[in-house]
């Protein structure tokens, strides 16, 4: 619980001092759902990041709850599927499937076989927006319009594949050059099932190309201990969000040496050519004052990772969030947090 700082230093245009409520108190959960459900039996005034199928089920209580929901439209999240390229040595288990995952055309081709719309309809209920870039549309200050949606389907991957050295064999399942069939396990964390939906429909589709996909769900530290620690995964369904539309936040991403470079983080230095320059930009706009430019540099880095594809992108869910209608000034955005950014201008209407 917080309560209401007495000699807080703001307030409004008539010279009340803010916070106007005198108290906040914050109910810990263990899900969306068990969030949800608390809010529509009047157990909070205030639900933040609801997931789809909650906010679905809300939506036909609205009047009688005395409540209202809002669809923001798409946030800072960005969900994406990524393949282990770490430097392995010589005694790593997956050297040989390496061999795939660096291939830019097996990253290309694989992208084109995700239906991104199929993850937007099923596992956000239509309440999201398909992903090319890592930059989503809620970002529209830093956002690549110019970035193109390549040609997707099972047809263009497999053109990729076969001009990559691909085959099938007569049962459809895929082989590589040396006649080894592609077969790979996707990680991600148990504790997240929208995301683990996202994992079912990627290996769905993926199936579809002959590749043979099995899923493994962690929890959610021995994920975070596989991806950054020991390595040990093949490939990764993984979400991430900025609290800042601003790439600055997100430096430890994008450079080579950063800590959660997830598909290859901590390098001595750059592994490929487009991570050396993703580099250099990088640390360009982040001293550059001119805004246009700094715009122009971070175009770039957009570019080269919708062209290399170090990261599939997938999908952005809308934030969705909820307060009582005797809430006044609450005006949820998203930035995190969603609803209380403006905590100290919330008040409760008299209703009398």
């Amino acid at each position: 619980m917080l309560e209401r700082n007495p000699y807080y230093w703001k307030a409004d245009r008539g010279g009340n001092r803010e916070p106007y409520l005198n108290e906040l108190d914050f109910l810990y959960v263990a899900s969306q759902d068990a969030q949800a459900i608390r809010f529509q039996a009047g157990e909070s005034d205030v639900v933040s990041g609801l997931g789809a199928e909650s906010y679905a089920v809300l939506e036909k209580e609205q009047k009688a709850g005395g409540y209202r929901l809002y669809d923001l439209g798409p946030g800072l999240e960005y969900n994406f599927l990524f393949f282990n390229l770490n430097d392995l040595g010589s005694k790593g288990q997956i050297l040989h499937k390496q061999t795939w995952f660096r291939d830019v055309k097996f990253r290309q081709a694989v992208s084109a076989a995700i239906d991104r719309e199929a993850i937007v309809r099923l596992v956000y209920q239509g309440r999201g927006v398909p992903l090319w870039g890592h930059v989503t549309p809620g970002n529209k200050v830093w956002l690549n319009t110019e970035i193109s949606r390549p040609t997707a389907g099972l047809a263009s991957a497999r053109r990729l594949l076969q001009s990559a050295g691909f085959s099938w064999k007569g049962d459809g399942s895929l082989v590589d050059s040396g006649g080894t069939a592609v077969e790979f396990s996707i990680v991600t964390s148990a504790g997240n099932s929208q995301r683990a939906q996202m994992a079912t429909l990627i290996q769905n589709d993926l199936s579809r190309l002959g590749m043979n996909v099995s899923l493994v769900p962690l929890e959610f530290r021995a994920l975070l201990d596989r991806l950054f620690q020991t390595h040990d995964y093949e490939a990764c369904a993984l979400g991430l969000a900025s609290g800042d539309v601003d790439p600055n936040p997100e430096m430890n991403i994008w450079l080579s040496s950063g800590g959660t470079h997830v598909w290859n983080p901590g390098q001595g230095r750059p592994a490929t050519a487009w991570e050396a320059e993703i580099d250099s930009l990088m640390r360009e706009q982040m001293f550059t004052l001119d805004s246009s430019r700094r715009k122009r540099l971070y175009d770039r880095v957009q570019q080269l990772v919708a062209t290399n594809l170090p990261i599939v992108c997938l999908a952005s869910p809308n934030i969705l969030v909820g307060a009582k209608n005797d809430l006044g000034n609450f005006r949820p955005a998203i930035l995190d947090h969603y609803t209380l950014w403006n905590v100290e201008e919330i008040y409760w209407r008299d209703t009398k």
